[in-house]
C-alpha cells in the first residue's frame, strides 16, 4: 500500500478524534507506510495481516472478537477494499460502521453481495454532494444512510502568516517573476504536461512553474518525471520549471505562488485545492471530478477543460479576473467545523447502532 490521500486523511482524522477525547485505534499492515507514519505520530496501532478482499470470513471473525472484547462503538473505514471485511465483522454487533468516502463510484454495484455490504453501513460520509449523489445512484445505499461532510485542514492552514519573498528564498525560487504551483504525484493523470504546454504559449511566456512531487510509487512503464523534463526542454521552457521533491511542510510552498493549478484528468477531492484556497492563492482547476464543486462552479476559482492547455494559458494572462472566496466561505474546510459535524454524526450513529 502506498502513502496517498486515503492514508494521510485516515491518520489525520484519527489524530483529530484523539484530540477531541475519543479513544482510538488504527489498524494497519506491518511495515506499510500508514503503519510507519502512525508509529511516528505515537497513535495507538494494531497490526493486522493483509486481508483477502473477497469472502474474508476468517479475518472478519477475528475483527468481530476484537471489536466486542474492546467494546468499540464505531468501526471507521476509508478504503472500499475493507468494506467486505467490515460488513461481516459488525453483523450482530452494537458497533456502528462508518465509511468515509474517498473515491468515486463510476459503475453500478447492485449485486446481492453489494446489497449485503452496503446495508451494513450505518453512515456513508461523502466529502462532496456530487460524490454522495453518485453513491446513491450506483449503490444500494439509502438516502438516510448518507451525509456530506467535507474533508478539512487544520485551522492553522488558514492563518496567512508567510510572505512571498521569504518563502521563495526558503525554496530557492526566483523573485520578480509570476509562479504557478502544482504539487503531488508525478503521473500522466495529474496533468503536469498541461502546465508545461501552457507555459510555452504566448499568453503565459512570463510564467514559471513550481512542481513538487515524485513519480507514482510502483507505476509501470517509463519514468514520467524524466518524460516531463524532456518535454520542458522540447518546449523551450525548462529554465522556467522548478522541480522539488515531496515535502510534508507545504504551507510555505503555496506562499511562493501567485497562482495554483489543479490539472488532474479527474480528481475526486483534491486536498491541494483546499490547501491553496486556505493559503489565499488564486486557483485554476479542471472542470471534472470533484474540482468544480470545490471551486463552487467557478465562484472560488477558474475552471478549464482537462487537456486544454491553451485555455489554461489564456487564464494565466488575466489573473486579475480570477475569483477568490472570502474566509467565511471556506469555513467547511476547517478542522473546527469538520469536527463539529463529525461529533454530531458519531453521537447519532452510536444511538442508531444500539
Amino acid at each position: 500500500m502506498g502513502w496517498g490521500g486515503l492514508e494521510r486523511n485516515l491518520q489525520r482524522y484519527a489524530h483529530w478524534m484523539q484530540e477531541a477525547g475519543h479513544e482510538i485505534e488504527v489498524n494497519a499492515v506491518p511495515e506499510s507506510p500508514l503503519a510507519t507514519s502512525v508509529v511516528a505520530a505515537n497513535l495507538p496501532l494494531r497490526f493486522i495481516p493483509r486481508q483477502r478482499r473477497y469472502l474474508p470470513v476468517g479475518a472478519a471473525s477475528v475483527l468481530k472478537k476484537h471489536l466486542l472484547s474492546n467494546r468499540f462503538d464505531v468501526l471507521w473505514i476509508r478504503d472500499p477494499r475493507d468494506l467486505p471485511l467490515a460488513a461481516w465483522a459488525v453483523r450482530t454487533l452494537n458497533c456502528a460502521l462508518i465509511f468515509q468516502q474517498g473515491m468515486q463510484i463510476p459503475t453500478p454495484k447492485n449485486a446481492p453481495w453489494h446489497r449485503m455490504r452496503f446495508a451494513a453501513v450505518t453512515r456513508w460520509v461523502s466529502p462532496l454532494n456530487v460524490l454522495r449523489e453518485e453513491a446513491l445512484r450506483n449503490t444500494p445505499l439509502k438516502e438516510e444512510q448518507t451525509r456530506v461532510i467535507s474533508l478539512a485542514l487544520e485551522d492553522e492552514w488558514f492563518d496567512k502568516s508567510g510572505d512571498k519573498i521569504n518563502s521563495r528564498k526558503e525554496w530557492g525560487l526566483p523573485n520578480r517573476v509570476p509562479i504557478i504551483g502544482l504539487f503531488g504525484r508525478i503521473d500522466p493523470l495529474k496533468g503536469q504536461a498541461d502546465l508545461l504546454r501552457a507555459l510555452a504559449e504566448p499568453e503565459a511566456n512570463q510564467w514559471h512553474a513550481f512542481i513538487i512531487g515524485q513519480n507514482t510509487p510502483n507505476a509501470a512503464g517509463a519514468n514520467h518525471k524524466d518524460e516531463l523534463k524532456d518535454l520542458a526542454v522540447a518546449l523551450n521552457v525548462a529554465d522556467r520549471v522548478h522541480w522539488r521533491p515531496p515535502n510534508e511542510q507545504l504551507a510555505a510552498a503555496y506562499d511562493c505562488c501567485d497562482a495554483y493549478a489543479m490539472c488532474s484528468a479527474s480528481e475526486t477531492f483534491g486536498m491541494v485545492t483546499i490547501e491553496a484556497l486556505a493559503r489565499q492563492i488564486p486557483i485554476i482547476g479542471t472542470n471534472t471530478g470533484g474540482t468544480p464543486e470545490l471551486l463552487a462552479n467557478g465562484r472560488f476559482g477558474k475552471l478549464y477543460e482537462p487537456g486544454n492547455h491553451r485555455q489554461l494559458a489564456q487564464a494565466l494572462n488575466s489573473l486579475e479576473n480570477w475569483p477568490m472566496p472570502s474566509p467565511s466561505q471556506l469555513k467547511s474546510f476547517r478542522q473546527s467545523k469538520a469536527l463539529e459535524e463529525w461529533q454530531q454524526l458519531l453521537r447519532h450513529s452510536r444511538r442508531s447502532a444500539l
